[in-house]
């Protein structure tokens, strides 16, 4: 297969590297000098296959083209100091960004990795700066540094600049989904009403902390105690004799409470914007609650609604319309089927790994997402794009990728179908050919791909809030999971030759 040179070319811009002390050795510490090891090999890469360029294109995107030298050259070493320490992050199991900032602050090793050490000291690694460094890529902008990874792995001239002795394997596609779980409470109606309430509650007291009061018997604290008093009651009725009636009082008292919660939290939004000048707040922060605000005002009548029909009407709500959470919008329900856990709330994530665990394509689907096998088509699309020397010549995957649609599809291709059989006398004769026998006891390999993924740093991939921001760790996850996947390789190569040698 013919493949054209990529259409990334770097914009050049010299970044003076800081003079700094050399590192503390350490002695007789062999985890220490195979993390070491890693380290340095994906500085090396990201430095050399063209990632650090990449970022600086992205960060000097939005700048204008007469912009001065200066200001060009600061943002594109922020850009590579963003890069550096998000992989860093995800490479140390997503700490808090209080916690990186501390073990950032206190390690020759890491700052030297991120760039941030110099003779005059550390900088840059207060957890605001992080925090604000982590946002700068959008997953749009991860999408192309993870494609260009996959490019340059994919090709022999290209893994060469990696340290690969050769292309990473990409004939074989292993495809499989999972759900991606929000940090969301289970989707409970009357909890739906109270999660609206305390976030309308939590702004008034904002507000009103800052002078602008409005007539409220007994201040948010007492409504937020009846609040707690009717959830409380909630809980225990179940236990009751009639269990179903005290459920709908209960319910009405909270729609009524509710309902006043929002009245006041309407009257004081009102008074924020024609006198929030003389807060303390700024424009901007301002803004944020009355977004919040206006934000869960809009929610509430169709919460109230949703908690109507299916608490005292006994009448179902599709799961198209259903609303799972006050705080994260774009979830949906996936039926998993499996044991103990029926259904899951999240999003749909797919990827597709080589048959040596490299990820070489992956997306986070919104709500509505397409069927699995649709999801192996749209794949096979843009991994075909890729300006890779191999073309794909196999598709492993489980039940839901095979239909007939798709086996037609492979076949017009000139790809194997290697996709486990929904029919048991079908796959029963196919597990006869060692090549999909083969195939299919390595798939059980992506189910742990898809558990590194999800779960680094104690599933704190899991807890970023709302969809872009998930979206964007996935990216990252992703991102350093392959950086880490190739330096490890080489590290297990050099110490495979020393133990021959020996």
């Amino acid at each position: 297969m013919t493949k054209t040179k990529s259409t990334f070319s770097p914009q050049t811009i010299a970044l003076q590297g800081w003079l700094r002390p050399e590192l503390t050795p350490v002695k007789a510490n062999v985890d220490y000098s195979r993390f070491k090891e890693d380290l340095d090999r994906i500085s090396a890469n990201l430095r050399d296959g063209w990632l650090e360029a990449m970022a600086i294109e992205h960060a000097l995107e939005d700048m204008p083209a007469d912009a001065p030298q200066g200001a060009r050259a600061r943002r594109a070493e922020w850009a590579v100091f963003a890069l550096r320490a998000e992989v860093l992050r995800h490479l140390l199991g997503l700490p808090s960004f209080r916690a990186y900032s501390r073990m950032l602050a206190g390690s020759d090793l890491l700052t030297d990795f991120c760039g941030v050490r110099t003779l005059e000291g550390i900088k840059w690694t207060s957890k605001s700066t992080l925090e604000r460094a982590s946002k700068l890529f959008d997953e749009a902008g991860l999408e192309r540094l993870n494609r260009l990874l996959a490019e340059l792995v994919g090709n022999d001239d290209w893994s060469a600049t990696l340290g690969l002795e050769e292309r990473v394997d990409a004939t074989v596609c292993l495809m499989d989904t999972t759900c991606l779980e929000a940090n969301v409470h289970h989707p409970v109606d009357w909890l739906l009403l109270k999660d609206i309430g305390v976030t309308l509650l939590k702004a008034v007291g904002l507000i009103r902390r800052e002078g602008l009061v409005c007539r409220m018997p007994g201040g948010p604290e007492q409504a937020w105690r009846d609040l707690n008093r009717l959830c409380m009651e909630m809980t225990h009725s179940r236990r009751k004799k009639d269990a179903g009636k005290i459920r709908k009082r209960v319910l009405r008292k909270m729609k009524a409470l509710t309902g006043r919660i929002a009245e006041h939290a309407r009257r004081h939004r009102d008074r924020l914007v024609s006198e929030g000048a003389s807060t303390r707040w700024t424009l901007r922060e301002a803004a944020n609650i009355v977004a919040r605000i206006d934000d869960r005002l809009a929610l509430l009548p169709e919460a109230v609604r949703q908690a109507h029909e299916r608490m005292i009407g006994g009448r179902p709500v599709d799961s198209r319309d259903k609303i799972l959470s006050a705080h994260e919008r774009e979830i949906e329900v996936i039926v998993r089927g499996k044991a103990g856990r029926e259904t899951e709330f999240g999003n749909a994530l797919f990827i597709s790994e080589s048959s040596d665990g490299f990820i070489f394509d992956y997306k986070l689907y919104r709500r509505g997402a397409p069927a699995d096998a649709v999801k192996l088509t749209e794949s096979l699309e843009r991994q075909q794009a890729f300006q890779i020397d191999q073309p794909i010549e196999e598709v492993v995957g489980d039940r839901a990728f095979q239909t007939k649609a798709t086996a037609r599809a492979l076949e017009e291709a000139g790809i194997i179908d290697s996709n486990c059989p929904k029919d048991p006398a079908e796959l029963k004769r196919r597990m006869e050919d060692p090549r999909f026998r083969q195939s299919q006891k390595r798939r059980g390999s992506t189910e742990a791909r898809i558990a590194i993924l999800k779960n680094n740093g104690g599933g704190r991939v899991c807890r970023a809030k709302g969809f872009d921001n998930r979206a964007t760790a996935v990216g990252w996850g992703v991102l350093s999971h392959n950086l880490w996947w190739i330096a490890r390789k080489i590290r297990e190569r050099r110490e495979e030759e020393e133990s021959k040698a020996a």
